[in-house]
């Protein structure tokens, strides 16, 4: 528990003291009920009683209560993360973070974070992820912007393959209950192959195809043999003056193979009756572009989608492979304290050693630019030109080096919105 004495500027408020604590079964509702008007959103008690069945670990949850008031929230789900490499490590993903307006601009907000981060690194886990409401938020905590995305756009006309791989397979057509099943197959064998990936159990796999919440959405599922290598889930929505037409707006399309990948496109392409289609949080080395005969047709707008923060940075460098082998001396800020930390990183195939070390640093940089170059979607050499990384001149050739050693094939990516 955390309680402390608010002092406030507006001298017409009064002094008040709050405190951060684990969020109570007996309050669930309520702490649910503010994590969502925070966000602008309403809940209901049906709601609330299956999200907290299928969804949340109750004693990873918190509350900032100001007498019976809960006014500020936060909390974590649990998963397991697949590095450049294969390693599944766990991590943290940060979500139901709000303040009410009421009391913002108070150190709500940064006092739970500084708790989340505590209490994770002390269950064991590695680090912290996040999908950021805002862009300009989690940079103060040490987070990089570690896997970003793209989101589509194409109009249904142009989508004609000119390249791509051969596929033997046949498509289902399931329904929900039948779809999860098939569904979880796929991604577990797409996961393990693909960093930044995480697991999923099968009671989240209920809350997230949830039977009201999902109930238009349409089911695809890619398979080979006895095995499921694809899916997609979609919605259609008509076009209210022109029922004949319409936007196929994909929700998550995954696949263990490039050829799956390559059939299950070609599915949604298909799809009759409407003329656009819209994607989200596709890989940045997504092949569809290079397969279309009209590349061009196939709109993408960056966005950033996953943001990760080390809580144990050693255990992460040392836990990924590299495809090269080489050394570096990097000099990392942590965001919080503002202290300087030099490590002697060592790296290769196997993997890596990373240790203290007083020597001079080849790269400087916030703990935040650290976490972005990690999964290989972000580039030091990048950053350095921006300033971000200092490379020193005795090591000029610093940043095109690690940019080389943080390379990852496939690209860094996490398709599910925790």
């Amino acid at each position: 528990m955390i309680v402390w004495p608010l002092g406030l500027e507006d001298k017409v408020l009064p002094r008040v003291f709050m405190e951060i604590r684990q969020v109570r079964d007996e309050e669930f509702l309520k702490w649910r009920i503010a994590v969502r008007a925070s966000q602008g959103f309403h809940t209901t008690p049906d709601d609330t009683v299956f999200m907290r069945a299928h969804r949340v670990e109750i004693d990873r949850l918190l509350a900032c209560v100001d007498g019976d008031r809960i006014v500020g929230c936060g909390g974590v789900d649990s998963f397991e993360m697949t590095l450049p490499g294969g390693a599944q490590v766990p991590i943290a993903g940060v979500g139901y973070v709000g303040t009410s307006p009421s009391h913002r601009r108070r150190g709500i907000y940064r006092k739970i974070m500084n708790r989340i981060h505590n209490d994770a690194r002390e269950r064991g886990d590695l680090a912290t992820t996040l999908w950021a409401s805002q862009s300009n938020l989690y940079g103060r905590y040490g987070y990089g912007s570690s896997m970003p995305a793209y989101n589509w756009q194409i109009d249904m006309r142009h989508t004609a393959y000119a390249h791509f791989p051969s596929w033997t397979g046949h498509f289902l057509e399931p329904q929900r209950d039948e779809a999860i099943p098939l569904m979880t197959e796929a991604y577990d064998r797409a996961r393990v192959i693909r960093p930044g990936m995480i697991t999923r159990t099968p009671k989240r796999w209920e809350y997230e195809i949830h039977p009201v919440h999902t109930k238009d959405e349409y089911f695809v599922v890619y398979v080979e043999g006895e095995d499921s290598l694809a899916y997609a889930r979609y919605t259609i929505e008509k076009n209210p003056e022109d029922e004949f037409r319409g936007t196929v707006h994909v929700v998550e399309a995954v696949a263990a193979t490039d050829a799956a990948h390559a059939a299950l496109w070609r599915y949604l392409l298909d799809l009759e009756l409407v003329d656009n289609l819209k994607a989200h949080v596709r890989p940045i080395d997504d092949p569809l572009i290079w397969m279309l005969a009209e590349p061009r047709r196939l709109r993408r707008t960056l966005t950033d989608a996953i943001w990760m923060k080390f809580l144990d940075m050693p255990a992460m460098l040392e836990r990924r492979t590299y495809p090269v082998d080489d050394s570096l001396t990097l000099q990392i800020i942590d965001a919080e304290t503002k202290q300087p930390r030099n490590l002697a990183v060592e790296v290769g195939t196997e993997g890596a050693n990373c240790r203290p070390t007083s020597d001079t640093p080849d790269l400087v940089m916030n703990e935040a630019e650290l976490a972005a170059m990690y999964a290989g979607a972000v580039e030091c050499s990048m950053l350095a030109s921006l300033g971000l990384v200092e490379v020193s001149a005795r090591s000029s050739d610093a940043a095109l080096r690690a940019d080389a050693i943080f390379r990852t094939n496939p690209a860094g990516w996490n398709p599910y919105h925790f």
